[in-house]
């Protein structure tokens, strides 16, 4: 990620950056037309109050481009930083999605090359009280001109961040919750997947997660993973990642610790959970750092034992059998 500012204020490198290197830039102005020295807009005001801001988008490229204009509320993405990307679905815990209160003047900008033109948003606040962070941000994509199937491009775009607190409301503490635990795949490596709930209207600002993962019944750590320096968005889940190594992942029960610390506000989870044969097969033959070969020696080896185990459970019983008939 390139950020496009550094201000004063810790949350200003989740509300303002680029995803790509690209050939437009987007200034936030102040109500007079000048840059926003912070790069974003944060507002403080009392409930049914109205706001508009200008954002003047530039083309440095040498042909016209069309870009296009979104409103999105902030999410936290996979790897623990929020992310204002247009989500299917939201945390169940969000009320005020930003998209429902924050308007642009267009939804498409074509323009000429060297030519700029201002986006005008208009901020409607909550009617009624509320409490915590609203945070969400306009973004800005450009559109690509090559065919997708002759080219691999990646998407240029901005955000520019829109976080609304109302004016002398009582502050609000981050809640969190380790929702469901599963097994999965990034990249084609095994992880097992812990969802991680932000159900308060307060941004993460620094998070930090030690996890570790058992049998359900013994107490040798099989997993580990500690991983600090992450955010949460305001009323969003994401998947803390538990990478299983080369190893094959095994069926059966397992049992997953968590040490939580979010903005110094400290929690521990535990979570049991069941891998089956099935989801460790299909994980295990798709993953590209997991040996095929002892993938399937384990199986290999399950069946034997199995065999033999059935094998003398046969031999028990027509020992028996014949006993009962020799008296």
């Amino acid at each position: 990620m390139v950020f496009l500012s550094f201000g004063i204020l810790c949350f200003n490198d989740i509300l303002v950056k680029a995803e790509s290197i690209n050939n437009f830039s987007v200034e936030a102005l102040d109500s007079e037309g000048n840059s926003e020295s912070q790069g974003f807009y944060h507002f403080m005001e009392e409930p049914g109050a109205t706001k508009k801001v200008f954002i003047k988008v530039t083309n440095s490229s040498d042909e016209e481009i069309s870009i296009n204009v979104a409103v999105n509320p902030a999410s936290t993405n996979k790897n623990g930083l929020p992310s204002y990307l247009q989500q299917e679905t939201y945390d169940e815990s969000l009320v005020y999605k930003i998209s429902d209160l924050v308007h642009t003047s267009t939804e498409k900008l074509t323009l000429p090359a060297g030519n700029s033109e201002i986006v005008e948003a208009e901020i409607q606040f909550p009617e009624t009280d509320w409490q915590g962070d609203i945070l969400g941000g306009i973004r800005f994509s450009q559109e690509s001109n090559h065919p997708k199937e002759k080219t691999v491009t990646h998407e240029v775009a901005y955000t520019i961040g829109i976080l609304l607190n109302q004016k002398n409301a009582a502050g609000v503490e981050n809640i969190l919750h380790l929702n469901d635990v599963s097994v999965g795949q990034r990249n084609y490596r095994n992880y097992i997947e812990a969802n991680l709930q932000n159900s308060a209207p307060k941004i993460v600002k620094d998070l930090a997660v030690k996890s570790e993962v058992t049998r359900s019944d013994s107490e040798t750590v099989l997993y580990r993973s500690e991983v600090s320096n992450m955010r949460m968005a305001p009323n969003s889940n994401f998947s803390f990642g538990i990478p299983t190594g080369d190893s094959p992942i095994k069926a059966g029960n397992y049992l997953l610790k968590l040490v939580v610390v979010a903005d110094e506000k400290e929690y521990e989870f535990t979570k049991k959970f069941t891998v089956s044969a099935q989801e460790s097969q299909k994980l295990n033959q798709s993953a590209v750092n997991v040996s095929v070969e002892s993938s399937k020696t384990l199986y290999v080896i399950l069946a034997i034992v199995g065999g033999m185990v059935l094998l003398s459970v046969l031999l028990l019983y027509k020992y028996k059998k014949e006993g009962r008939e020799n008296k």
